[in-house]
């Protein structure tokens, strides 16, 4: 809300994870040598396979060992049943690549980082979804809560598709002529086409908010075109754009937005627990 880069908190977190998770595999790599000697991998794949019960980790395991994620084995038309056959394949690739070198210990390590990277990937591409889904829908609340808007009253969020409307929003808002459609994409400038699906779903008068796009974009046109607001976060005053937009549409009072940092954290640590805790579902 003060115009700051919001994926500096967050990539923190992140790399919390990725940490914890590149210890924990090179333990389960130190261990499985210790217990299965030089063939650690495959048998350590077949000790996995064997497991009744599986948590996520394991089930993870099982495909960052062969350098892939549960995603990407699906684009590749893998199951969990070929496994075995893939890590016996891929030992024998590794032998033939790297055989004529006496490098045992290195290519242990190489196999080692080929995992962490895999799990790099599936870590960053969850935490990137379920992140920045909570964040959106704080924000959505946050804002309009902020902006004077009672949920359920004057605003609406997490919409869900039916019979009337076949594509769901992040927010309504009640205007003087209806509702006017919402959405939130904390999209940087590498991905401005997920911005500008967007202006075509939220309708006339529609608000999206966004992180940042780059200088040399065309999305601001396009959303004249179609009557769109467009609310960048970075760099900028989100509450005071928002206001500006929505005053004239709706006829119930709203609240004028702080515009110091001082006022907004103020009015953040005001907002009641309940906007920052969802239902199971909703996440």
């Amino acid at each position: 809300m003060m115009g700051r880069n919001y994926r500096l908190i967050t990539e923190n977190n992140t790399k919390s994870k990725l940490l914890y998770t590149y210890l924990w595999l090179t333990d389960i790599v130190n261990n499985a040598k210790r217990e299965f000697g030089e063939n650690w991998k495959t048998d350590l794949m077949a000790h996995l396979v064997a497991m009744r019960r599986k948590n996520d980790a394991q089930k993870n395991l099982m495909f960052w060992l062969v350098g892939l994620t549960a995603k990407t084995s699906v684009n590749l038309g893998i199951s969990k049943e070929d496994l075995p056959d893939v890590i016996q394949n891929l030992k024998l690739h590794v032998e033939q690549l790297f055989g004529t070198e006496e490098r045992g210990a290195d290519v242990d390590n190489a196999w080692l980082l080929m995992m962490a990277g895999s799990a790099t990937l599936n870590i960053r591409g969850s935490d990137k979804s379920k992140v920045g889904k909570q964040i959106e829908r704080v924000l959505i609340r946050a804002v309009l809560t902020i902006l004077g808007l009672q949920e359920n009253t004057h605003f609406w969020a997490n919409i869900q598709r039916d019979l009337e409307v076949d594509r769901e929003a992040d927010a309504e808002i009640l205007t003087q002529r209806g509702r006017i459609r919402m959405e939130v994409g904390l999209i940087a400038a590498g991905n401005q086409e997920v911005t500008e699906d967007k202006i075509g779903r939220v309708g006339r008068n529609g608000i999206i908010l966004f992180d940042k796009v780059g200088s040399r974009t065309r999305i601001y046109d396009t959303a004249n075109n179609h009557g769109v607001k467009l609310v960048q976060i970075r760099n900028n005053q989100p509450l005071v754009e928002i206001h500006r937009h929505i005053s004239p549409l709706v006829n119930y009072p709203i609240v004028a937005p702080p515009t110091t940092e001082e006022d907004i954290v103020a009015r953040v640590n005001a907002l009641p627990d309940s906007i920052f805790t969802f239902d199971r579902a909703e996440v």
